[in-house]
């Protein structure tokens, strides 16, 4: 597909949709009438969303305010997701780079985003991004970010939030309640209950393959041995403030 023709698929693909998604139904939209996330940046120059550019300042404000990166609305403890892939869902020696998201959110997302859901889509390069908004990260430079053959969605019992150099990145309690495997804005697998223990357990023995546990860094264990279960950036004093601290001072 050329620009145009993921364009026009994006478009009709969130009229499809988006109706049965109250939440995402209310948010602002733009001039395709496409929705809008409540963590992206915005052009400095026109005003327009730029779509694939998160701003790590109002991530920090949403989370730690337990509101969806994406609807701007409350997060339930119940319903905390994340998108990534395999690879990073299991690893626990790895940060995921996309927000936490409430289920109508991520459920839109899987079926409406071009980045999750068109094959071989290209999503925009760093070369690409620090032309529009100069003040990225130059360490990642040159960088393109072709769509993975596979995502997978996760419902979390907990996460904390890193600032980076390359936006915010979030390490969460690999105890999911929830695991679904997408493809091409199709959920292929849902897997819960005594099963996403098990799917969790084969993913932690082949991480320990990759890299033996004696080597990992200690927030990796924190991710797998319990200690995040509960735990919510909002509940935790004076953390919105240290985020917002730490992600200016990378900015």
């Amino acid at each position: 597909m050329n620009r145009a023709e993921i364009s026009r698929s994006t478009k009709e693909s969130s009229e499809n949709w988006i109706e049965k998604f109250p939440k995402v139904a209310a948010m602002g939209r733009d001039a395709r009438g496409l929705p809008i996330p409540a963590n992206v940046s915005y052009d400095s120059k026109n005003g327009k969303p730029i779509f694939a550019i998160t701003n790590a300042i109002k991530e920090i404000e949403l989370f730690c305010s337990q509101k969806c990166v994406v609807t701007g609305t409350l997060l339930n403890t119940e319903d905390v997701w994340f998108i990534t892939t395999p690879d990073l869902a299991f690893t626990p020696f790895v940060f995921l780079m996309e927000a936490p998201m409430c289920g109508e959110a991520k459920d839109f997302t899987l079926r409406v985003c071009p980045y999750f859901g068109i094959r071989n889509y290209d999503r925009l390069s760093d070369i690409q991004a620090k032309a529009i908004a100069p003040k990225l990260s130059d360490k990642s430079l040159g960088k393109s970010y072709k769509n993975p053959a596979e995502f997978v969605a996760i419902k979390v019992t907990g996460f904390r939030g890193e600032p980076t150099a390359g936006g915010m990145r979030y390490l969460p309690s690999r105890h999911y309640a929830r695991i679904e495997f997408w493809k091409e804005r199709n959920c292929l697998r849902v897997i819960d209950g005594q099963d996403a223990r098990a799917e969790i357990a084969n993913g932690m023995q082949n991480a320990a393959k990759m890299y033996p546990r004696a080597n990992w860094p200690d927030w990796a264990e924190m991710s797998v041995d319990g200690r995040l279960n509960g735990y919510w950036p909002w509940d935790q004093a004076g953390m919105k403030e240290f985020l917002l601290q730490e992600a200016k001072k990378l900015a």
